[in-house]
């Protein structure tokens, strides 16, 4: 049986020319296990509802896969509906929760283009006054990296993300604030910087997210901010 995502036009093309097997479907727009995202840490399926062990929709995708996967070998989803936690390293897909009602999403463990993308629809669904996206280089993409950038930064634009932050090699840097344009944006040269300019531009409400490749060490920006902001910051 061949497990595929029904939202993926370009996979499920592929498989109708490839695969003649039995195939079960997942999705949010579709599938043989269909999801519907009530909120970021919320799927239903049916009338059975579960809570995502990671929020957004590129989570939920991930789920929906597990659960096709469990039906496609006979087991029971029962146990998923109590809830699952998922450990992972610094920097992902941690958020911290500050005075004034200010929401810090970290993800600076590492970056590429389909992460990058997830994780700002990610911060452009979470409710709030403004939405401040943190961005900095995605490493190792060879002669496609400013291509990739632009894409990053034209995503941010159409997620109407408020502001923009960048922390980039000067290639990479242009091509983001290009992609992004007209929303507002800024480039800095280094993490104190953009510290200090991200300190004196928050506001309560504001939701921040970060991501980077590891290398850029946005997770130095983020500490900094957090003991600024809130010395006892939490989950």
């Amino acid at each position: 049986t061949a497990v595929l995502n029904a939202d993926n036009e370009r996979l499920m093309a592929t498989a109708a020319k490839v695969w003649q097997g039995t195939t079960l479907t997942y999705g949010l727009e579709g599938g043989d296990v269909r999801g519907t995202l009530m909120d970021a840490n919320t799927l239903q399926v049916g009338s059975t509802t579960f809570e995502l062990p990671l929020p957004g929709r590129h989570n939920a995708q991930n789920f929906l896969a597990a659960l096709a996967v469990a039906k496609a070998l006979g087991i029971d989803w029962g146990s998923l509906t109590q809830g699952l936690q998922v450990e992972l390293p610094a920097g992902r897909a941690r958020r911290y929760a500050l005075p004034n009602d200010v929401v810090i999403l970290d993800e600076t463990y590492n970056a590429g283009l389909e992460s990058m993308v997830a994780a700002l629809r990610l911060l452009a669904d979470l409710p709030g006054t403004r939405r401040i996206a943190v961005l900095g280089t995605m490493k190792e993409l060879g002669e496609r990296s400013p291509e990739f950038h632009h894409q990053v930064g034209i995503a941010v634009r159409e997620l109407g993300i408020d502001h923009l932050l960048v922390l980039a090699d000067p290639a990479e840097e242009a091509a983001l604030m290009k992609g992004a344009a007209p929303i507002s944006a800024a480039a800095f040269a280094d993490q104190a910087s953009l510290t200090n300019h991200l300190l004196e531009l928050v506001q309560p409400g504001d939701r921040l997210l970060f991501k980077a490749s590891r290398a850029v060490a946005l997770d130095r920006v983020v500490a900094e901010v957090m003991q600024q902001l809130s010395p006892t910051a939490t989950d």
